[in-house]
């Protein structure tokens, strides 16, 4: 009896697992845009050049506009926007600020993915804070669109990049679970047919198909518009209840002065 319930109550090893994953097989999407966003030297445009597999971003220019590049790779039709990198330790000029949420719009109606390049090494709370400041700027559901990509990793010579996220402690998992935890590995220096883009392209696909879809520039607009809308309308209600909340004082010591006027000396 007990062997033949054993059928019916046990799947085989892995069996949720592969149904969970069967839920989100990506499809091989035709075209694939791009955003890359990171500071200034983290390997940006290193990695925009790795991906379309030449030289397309200038590795010595000042990197004050968004640059566009588009070519095929592995069967695909693929855009890459290499944004102006924010300063470490100051503060970004606004017009620097504008000209990268402008990248989200150079590859309409929007970018499957935003690819932060983040060199591998000592990760601090104000790195954190820079990242937080600057991709925010995007609206809050730009973190599902987000992929950490790690540059410069050749330094880790023996140590796993799960080590290292280990080793770097609250800020940089803090980074990571913003993104849903998706981070890809890049080595800069194989340039040319390499797997590994093939690899990054294919996770660029699974996370799209896990949220649904690309990040829709249009929709972030209209709902920024309404989050503004929003702010202004609690700051009008926020001051017309001050204000109400101070009349009656006022009104109460007007009309009591006006009795006091009016009111007949006693004799």
């Amino acid at each position: 009896m007990e062997a033949s319930r054993k059928p019916q109550t046990e799947d085989a090893p892995g069996s949720e697992e592969k149904s969970r994953q069967a839920v989100v097989t990506p499809a091989r999407l035709p075209e694939l845009r791009l955003v890359v966003l990171g500071w200034r030297w983290p390997g940006k445009s290193l990695t925009g050049n790795t991906i379309l597999g030449k030289e397309e971003f200038h590795l010595e220019r000042a990197a004050e506009f968004c640059v566009k590049r588009e070519t095929e790779v592995l069967e695909r039709q693929v855009t890459v926007v290499d944004t102006p990198g924010w300063f470490s330790a100051q503060d970004t000029p606004p017009s620097y600020k504008q000209e990268l949420v402008r990248g989200a719009s150079l590859c309409p109606p929007g970018p499957h993915a935003f690819l932060l390049a983040i060199p591998v090494g000592m990760f601090t709370e104000v790195d954190r804070q820079r990242i937080e400041e600057h991709v925010s700027l995007f609206g809050e559901r730009v973190w599902r669109h987000t992929i950490v990509v790690f540059t410069w990793a050749e330094v880790l010579r023996n140590i796993s990049i799960e080590r290292y996220i280990r080793r770097e402690g609250k800020d940089l998992q803090w980074v990571l679970e913003k993104c849903h935890r998706r981070y890809f590995v890049i080595n800069n220096c194989e340039f040319g047919e390499h797997p590994q883009v093939g690899r990054l392209l294919e996770r660029v696909e699974k996370m799209v198909a896990e949220e649904g879809g690309f990040y829709h520039v249009k929709e972030e607009e209209e709902e920024e518009v309404k989050e503004e809308k929003k702010k202004e309308e609690n700051q009008n209600q926020n001051r017309e209840g001050r204000e109400l909340g101070a009349r009656p004082k006022q009104s109460s010591s007007l009309s009591l002065s006006k009795t006091m006027e009016v009111e007949p000396r006693a004799n």
